[in-house]
């Protein structure tokens, strides 16, 4: 098929302004301020919207193996092309854990059945998460599994951190680490005692180690540093943490890491420039375990549905610039990891595309079965998501 999206005002890493996109066999051709006399098989006319390239949320849990009455692959990808995501990490924290070329293949071909967005499992580092016993990550490289996790918990165990880079570093992956030193749990240091760590041994093994959901300024200040002497780190933050305040005994904002306190939130945001991309960390969870007492309640927030209106007020809200945040939900995580061909609008990459309008409200509809979500409004509503030229989702009948 050939499509044609006119009037599109672009916002990306290499096309901004208003320009017709050419799509073919999923691919963009050309992009040009002219309209070719060529014939096309469908003509989207995007007049008075702002279109960006699909969104890359490299850390999402979608539950399934083992809990899907919290979240399925279906309804997870479907959550993701309403919020505008296209491309997911998935993280291994399922039951069984991804730390198998079989729990692997599972979610891949139930992926592929559900032919929506497209998903990066992150196997897990450790044999079922637990620390102990390094996996065999160099065979699951083979596969072509580039990125590996623990999330859920941290790797402990400064051996197996290093040993895991060690490997890692023979075909240039990444080492994803859930850093929270659980000896120092409600003090400033329980984030960055451990992300310390993992600077020295990214400095001393010379691989790369990306730093999940970070959230506090000491964690900042380190991952500064690291910037700065060029070390092979990277980093993350949720837009939860952006977004949101501690609010006491709200089981709806409880959250891993614990959401800042103002001043903390505001150190955050006017030192994006150090922090790469933006996440979701998708955690759904079922109404009935979040509204156990606050102990007891479930640590996440469902974050899917609202990606881009989340990013869009965060914009609004802060006052920050909203191309400088498409870059860290786009063109950055797709730098970082490596991916081919997705996260910018320029010829010759996959038509992953999202057509956005800023000036309606979001929609309030939850596609996720984790309604766990405290958000009451938020600003700008997804119309359309195409990936590999192929219309996903299409709220506006386009």
């Amino acid at each position: 098929m050939s499509i044609m999206i006119k009037n599109a005002e672009i916002i990306s890493h290499s096309t901004n302004g208003r320009f017709n996109i050419y799509i073919e066999n999923g691919k963009i051709i050309e992009i040009t301020k002219n309209q070719k006399k060529a014939k096309v098989t469908k003509v989207i006319d995007a007049n008075g919207y702002v279109i960006i390239p699909g969104i890359i949320d490299m850390h999402t849990h979608l539950r399934d193996p083992g809990f899907e009455y919290k979240e399925t692959i279906e309804t997870g990808l479907k959550a993701a092309i309403h919020g505008g995501v296209t491309t997911l990490g998935v993280m291994p924290n399922t039951k069984p854990s991804l730390d198998n070329l079989e729990s692997l293949q599972y979610i891949e071909e139930k992926s592929q059945k559900t032919n929506l967005s497209k998903i990066i499992p992150i196997p897990a580092i450790t044999k079922k998460r637990e620390g102990k016993i390094i996996n065999d990550l160099k065979k699951f490289s083979k596969y072509g599994y580039r990125f590996f996790s623990d999330d859920g918990d941290p790797v402990w165990d400064d051996e197996i951190m290093l040993k895991a880079l060690q490997i890692t570093k023979e075909f240039n992956g990444i080492i994803i680490n859930h850093c929270e030193d659980k000896r120092f749990l409600g003090k400033e240091i329980f984030e960055s005692l451990m992300v310390a760590r993992d600077i020295e041994l990214s400095k001393f093994s010379n691989s790369h180690v990306h730093i999940a959901h970070i959230s506090t300024s000491n964690t900042l200040d380190l991952i500064k540093y690291a910037k700065i002497e060029d070390l092979k780190v990277s980093c993350e933050i949720t837009f939860h943490h952006l977004l949101l305040e501690k609010e006491k005994n709200n089981t709806l904002k409880k959250i891993n890491p614990p959401l800042p306190d103002k001043d903390t939130q505001k150190y955050l945001i006017n030192n994006l420039d150090y922090i790469d991309i933006i996440v979701s960390d998708h955690a759904p969870h079922t109404l009935k375990e979040k509204n156990k007492d606050y102990e007891n309640a479930p640590n996440g927030i469902s974050g899917l549905d609202i990606f881009l209106p989340a990013i869009y007020t965060l914009s609004k809200k802060h006052k920050i610039d909203f191309k400088y945040l498409i870059e860290k939900t786009t063109y950055n995580p797709s730098k970082i990891f490596k991916l081919s061909k997705i996260g910018d609008i320029k010829e010759g990459y996959s038509a992953d595309l999202v057509i956005f309008n800023p000036k309606e409200e979001w929609d309030k509809i939850i596609y996720s079965k984790g309604k766990n979500m405290p958000y009451k409004q938020l600003y700008g509503k997804v119309l359309l998501t195409m990936i590999d030229g192929k219309i996903k989702y299409n709220e506006r009948g386009f």
